[in-house]
């Protein structure tokens, strides 16, 4: 099975009904070559778990709720790194919903971690009314959370290697629409937009860097 498999293509999903408490789960995207990957939205009951077995690398982010790996809480915006070969189970305290990105890494990948969302290091964004923590930083790739506070204008700009978006708060938007909460957006290698924010601001999820390039 293959899902928006086609990385030059700009993708948009709609998940706000699974974000605001709808049970399930909702792929996003699942790709079996140049490297396997699958993304999904997945909402889980108060003590509900899941397993990975560590055969790829998985990258977890909390999006509400309440989750706990090895003893650890993790609550909104916490974000949890497992490299290839690291097992782990995750348990639900409350009902929660996170990010799951489960690949073949296309980069050295040895470094297991977790960060809290009540304990990351904001610091000030490229433009007036931007704060950004990074996630991780790869040889190309980098992944980070941006909080956009309300009517920010970012510079015009160009996606070397793809960029990524999940909204987690508010509404981000640019010249191509509006994206509420619970909205996932990939766009394709060198492809180029304007974001900003109206009064509701905006929290989202960035990968940049990680697709394919034509």
């Amino acid at each position: 099975m293959t899902l928006h498999a086609d990385h030059s293509l700009r993708i948009v999903v709609d998940a706000t009904d699974l974000y605001s408490g709808q049970a399930g789960d909702r792929p996003l995207e699942q790709r079996n070559a140049p490297a396997e990957s699958r993304i999904t939205l997945r909402s889980l009951k108060a003590g509900e778990s899941m397993t990975h077995d560590g055969g790829k690398l998985l990258e977890v982010l909390v999006m509400r709720g309440l989750l706990g790996l090895n003893g650890e809480a993790l609550g909104p915006t916490s974000y949890a790194r497992l490299a290839p070969g690291v097992s782990a189970t995750f348990t639900s305290t409350e009902a929660s919903m996170v990010y799951l990105n489960e690949r073949t890494p296309t980069e050295p990948e040895t470094d297991s971690y977790a960060l809290r969302g009540d304990a990351l290091d904001w610091r000030q964004g490229m433009v007036p009314g931007l704060k950004v923590t990074s996630l991780h930083q790869g040889l190309t790739k980098h992944t980070a959370l941006v909080r956009w506070a309300p009517e920010t204008r970012f510079n015009p700009h160009t996606h070397v290697g793809g960029e990524e978006i999940l909204v987690l708060e508010g509404v981000f938007r640019d010249e191509h629409g509006s994206y509420p909460a619970g909205t996932w957006i990939r766009s394709p290698h060198m492809s180029n937009h304007r974001p900003f924010t109206g009064p509701e601001g905006a929290t989202i999820l960035v990968k940049v860097g990680h697709l394919d390039v034509a």
